[in-house]
């Protein structure tokens, strides 16, 4: 009787929650950002013919839809021309849901262009289903475990009690709710071949591990689950490696599978790039940089560490302990894969969201210890219980609360401090007075501002005026703009001065503004880039953020035979270690003659 198997009932109510969830607070422009990046193999092979994107219909559709600020799901190609940046792995699983509302945009009067409507809901309700299989597969893993007592606590644990929750319904559950679901499946799938060496156990492995990595290469080493199950010592490790080479045929066949999913990925990186393998992570703002790993800051971070905005997710760490004794035969693969997936994201330069969501598909792994933990807790006594109990059911609340707030914009997407966290715990709205413990607004596009209502003291980094400075100029004298000097610039020298300094001997504080202005004097048009002033932070190597200024036809037109003034102003990107290296200047990238004069950088630094 379905009583007796309060699991099902369970499954069934998350399963209505979730979807009423979805269609009452509905997800505004599901196809942007990230999702715009993962999304568009789909049409441009498809619809558009046109994975090359040789055509801006990606441009296009844009301008209808504002599915992205800046087109950072594009890189440029070695080969020449524009790749897509975003890995394919999630089209695959988008696939199905792509063809039938692509059948009903034909059918039902809406743009059959591929992000209409019909659309954005065929992939939310696509990832509503995988969210249940995920749900289904967590369930049959404990119960092979545990009582149903045990399952069902634990089950609401993970899916209520867990930033997961926000994730699977008010969030956006891509990539990381669909490789959590395939996380389950891998795990299912173990423990079901260790019992019996089924073919199709082994097969769907190779295939549910194939599209992880297509997904997201990054995740590889979740294999340590099928390599490393049932290894606790040397003893049952030497039993491992016999029966693999026992089975050693399904092995080679399931890798072969693996393969298969990410060779599509290789194909287009040689077809479209020239190269089988790209690195994606090429942007220096958004790298990984293994030398300086951030554990506090990603786990503890009132910014959005992982532990602050899902503290019981410290529940399935906990319980490792507890299978020490309990359950060992999954303990060492979910402790080696937890220190490297620890470490890695730690080690990205961004990769800042709600609760760190990289973390999202880790909950598989957790599913067994924090059931191990559950039921541990089940046999202590009930002065023991009921404290638990009830600081367990405070964080829950907690956390749904939480997730309302980050969807109503409370819980800020990427400004939280913790000043501003403590500020809004309970509220449904935010105050102009929260809002001034947030971090700083940066823009989402190339360019910045400098808000008129701040609270800057001025710090000048460069002034010159070129008064010493003789107009060798071979077709006319010009008179400065100011003073008696000027400084002539040609295609024999391209480069003005400059200022370079590091961050930390500029400000200690997590960003400042600097506002560069030259004055900028030719007898013909310099529009078009021919003149730009640059300011750029690097790490020595590479460009962090890389900004310019320049004469455009259309808007800031430069008027030849006259001083024009050029301004450029830049908010630093996020400091990682502070000797990060700021540098501004002129460059004259044509071939004219021009002249420079009263060349100005000065930083806003918060007060």
């Amino acid at each position: 009787m379905w009583w007796k198997r309060p699991t099902i009932l369970f499954i069934i109510i998350y399963a209505i929650a979730a979807i009423t969830l979805k269609i009452v607070f509905p997800q505004s422009n599901f196809i942007s950002y990230d999702n715009f990046g993962y999304y568009m193999h789909l049409p441009a092979k498809y619809i558009y013919h046109d994975e090359a994107l040789a055509t801006d219909w990606y441009k296009q559709i844009n301008e209808k839809y504002k599915s992205t600020p800046t087109y950072f799901q594009i890189d440029q190609s070695p080969k020449g021309g524009l790749i897509m940046r975003f890995y394919r792995g999630m089209s695959y699983m988008w696939t199905p849901a792509f063809f039938a509302a692509h059948y009903y945009a034909k059918n039902f009067n809406y743009p059959a262009d591929g992000f209409s409507p019909p659309y954005s809901w065929a992939l939310i309700f696509n990832g509503l289903l995988f969210t249940i299989i995920g749900l289904i597969f967590a369930r049959k893993i404990l119960l092979h475990y545990f009582s149903e007592r045990v399952t069902l606590i634990t089950l609401i644990l993970i899916f209520i009690s867990t930033n997961l929750f926000f994730f699977i319904t008010l969030g956006n559950e891509v990539p990381h709710v669909y490789l959590f679901t395939l996380f389950t499946i891998l795990i299912w799938l173990t423990i079901k071949w260790h019992e019996k060496q089924k073919y199709t156990y082994a097969l769907t492995a190779g295939l549910i591990y194939g599209l992880v990595i297509a997904i997201r290469p990054s995740d590889f080493f979740i294999a340590l689950i099928p390599i490393l199950w049932g290894v606790t010592n040397k003893e049952t490790l030497l039993n491992k490696l016999q029966l693999v080479l026992k089975n050693k045929e399904q092995i080679i066949l399931a890798g072969l599978i693996a393969f298969a999913c990410f060779l599509p990925q290789l194909l287009y990186y040689r077809v479209y790039a020239g190269e089988y393998f790209l690195n994606i992570y090429n942007d220096p703002s958004s790298t990984v940089d293994l030398s300086n790993p951030r554990f506090a800051y990603v786990l503890f971070g009132f910014r959005k560490g992982w532990f602050i905005y899902s503290p019981l997710s410290l529940l399935g760490f906990i319980g490792l302990i507890v299978c020490y004794k309990r359950c060992r035969e999954f303990l060492i693969p979910t402790v080696l894969f937890h220190v490297i997936v620890i470490y890695l994201i730690a080690s990205f330069t961004s990769l800042v969201s709600y609760g760190y969501r990289a973390f999202i598909q880790s909950y598989a792994l957790l599913v067994l210890p924090t059931g191990a933990l559950v039921e541990y807790i089940s046999r202590k006594k009930l002065a023991l219980r009921i404290p638990v109990y009830l600081i367990i059911t405070l964080l829950t609340l907690l956390n749904m609360h939480q997730a309302y707030q980050i969807y109503a914009g409370v819980i800020d997407g990427r400004r939280m401090t913790k000043e501003y966290y403590f500020r809004v715990i309970g509220k449904n709205h935010r105050s102009f007075e929260d809002e001034k413990y947030l971090l700083v607004n940066r823009s989402e596009t190339s360019k910045d501002s400098i808000p008129e209502s701040g609270n800057y003291f001025q710090k000048e980094l460069l002034s010159l005026d070129f008064e010493n400075t003789k107009n060798n100029s071979d077709t006319k004298a010009i008179i400065a703009h100011t003073g008696n000097g000027a400084l002539k610039m040609s295609s024999e020298v391209p480069y003005g001065p400059d200022i370079k300094l590091r961050y930390d001997e500029l400000t200690n504080a997590d960003y400042c503004f600097i506002r560069s202005e030259v004055y900028v004097f030719a007898d013909t048009d310099i529009s078009n880039d021919f003149f730009i002033v640059i300011t750029t932070m690097n790490d020595k190597k590479e460009h962090i953020k890389y900004r310019t200024a320049e004469f455009k036809p259309d808007a800031n037109k430069f008027i030849p035979g006259q001083w024009n003034k050029l301004v450029l102003e830049y908010i630093t990107p996020e400091p990682i270690r502070g000797d990060e290296i700021i540098q501004t200047f002129a460059w004259n990238r044509g071939n004219q003659t021009l002249w420079i004069d009263d060349f100005k950088s000065v930083a806003f630094i918060e007060k």
